[in-house]
């Protein structure tokens, strides 16, 4: 009880939740790129490992997790911001310019509602529009042969980039990672992952366009 009124009661506490309920999400992001890249093998691996997952016996109790996951980023997320906004005062707004703004840093609440309207195209085109019984990848293939879809995917994912880029050092800082020595290992890694992400989930469309449709 106590720690639910620090994590939810305090600004600090909020910082913290925002900050590793968004790392849970990176990890969440990174097995299901590596699920994803089975596209490249075609049909029968892909439909395969499809397959597995909406009869796992985990999968409800999972998509119920990742669902909290993303409203509690988000919702917190988004106080945060606002609480940050109205309690700025002339010397914070001076260290933030010393600090020098990043694009990724400026533009976050930007990055994560193009993230959010992603979201739910994805889930509505990928789960929901998805014929039980039928082949998930030509389906998917189907759609990114649709050239309005790719650039909207690869556009989410360009924003997902810029949000995961200052995200993920913002993310260790609010834990205190935050050292001359090890600041900049820590925004190198994560401007890493972030290109990785972007460019990983960014080929998935360009792929399946140039397939020109399902075989």
């Amino acid at each position: 009880m106590r720690f639910l009124k620090y994590a939810f009661g305090s600004s600090i506490g909020r910082k913290q939740v925002v900050a590793l309920s968004g790392l849970l999400l990176i990890g969440f992001l990174a097995s299901h790129l590596t699920g994803n890249l089975l596209i490249y093998l075609g049909a029968e691996k892909f439909d395969s490992y499809a397959a597995f997952l909406s009869n796992h016996p985990l999968l409800i109790p999972a998509e119920i997790g990742l669902a909290a996951l993303f409203l509690v980023h988000i919702g917190w997320g988004l106080r945060v911001s606002i609480q940050n906004r109205f309690a700025r005062g002339r010397d914070y707004e001076m260290n933030e310019n010393e600090g020098g703004r990043t694009i990724g840093s400026s533009t976050m609440k930007y990055t994560g509602l193009m993230t959010l309207i992603f979201l739910g195209v994805h889930i509505f085109t990928f789960k929901i529009q998805h014929a039980s019984g039928t082949s998930l990848w030509e389906h998917v293939i189907d759609w990114f042969h649709v050239a309005p879809y790719t650039a909207f995917y690869l556009i989410a994912m360009v924003s997902l980039g810029l949000h995961l880029s200052h995200g993920i050092k913002s993310a260790f800082q609010t834990f205190g990672f935050n050292h001359p020595r090890y600041t900049p290992c820590i925004e190198g890694v994560g401007l890493v992952l972030a290109i990785a992400f972007a460019v990983g989930f960014g080929l998935l469309p360009v792929f399946g366009f140039t397939r020109g449709g399902a075989l």
